[in-house]
């Protein structure tokens, strides 16, 4: 493939997933939108940046629950909440927004969040679209999508 074509699949998969993060399902709670899906996000990219995650393939692992709850701090500095968001909100409710799946063991049907336990127990992994994948196995697009989370979904006047 040259890169003409390389750099044209990218660029779809950008505009195609910046829209889809524009329309990511938030919750709104006493006035305040909920970032934790955006962050969630970060805190993937940056595994996939620094190499904890080699293959799409996401689990709830000690790693990605740290580096959430930092970018939680980072981004909700002025909530009128007195903790973070739990990490097992936005891993199960991704899932809603069309492009993270998730792996389950169980065929038991949750009616609510599930724990982080039973996240732990009864979910083999998580995982994105191919076409995300794709995308964030490149560093420069990659950047662009981190760049367009922070500016669009976790910054002051959003």
């Amino acid at each position: 493939m040259n890169q003409f074509f390389k750099y044209q699949g990218y660029s779809q998969y950008y505009v195609h997933y910046t829209e889809r993060v524009l329309n990511l399902r938030q919750a709104i709670i006493r006035g305040e939108v909920i970032v934790a899906k955006p962050v969630l996000m970060l805190a993937l990219i940056d595994g996939i940046d620094s190499g904890v995650f080699t293959n799409n393939r996401f689990v709830l692992n000690e790693w990605l629950e740290e580096r959430y709850l930092k970018l939680m701090l980072q981004y909700t500095r002025q909530s009128q909440f007195n903790k973070p968001t739990e990490i097992n909100n936005p891993f199960w409710h991704l899932s809603t927004d069309g492009f993270w799946h998730l792996r389950l063991k169980t065929k038991e049907v949750m009616n609510t969040t599930p724990s982080k336990a039973w996240l732990k127990e009864n979910v083999d992994c998580a995982f994105f679209d191919d076409g995300l994948w794709v995308l964030l196995q490149n560093k420069e697009w990659r950047s662009r999508l981190r760049d367009f989370i922070v500016e669009h979904k976790l910054v002051e006047g959003r």
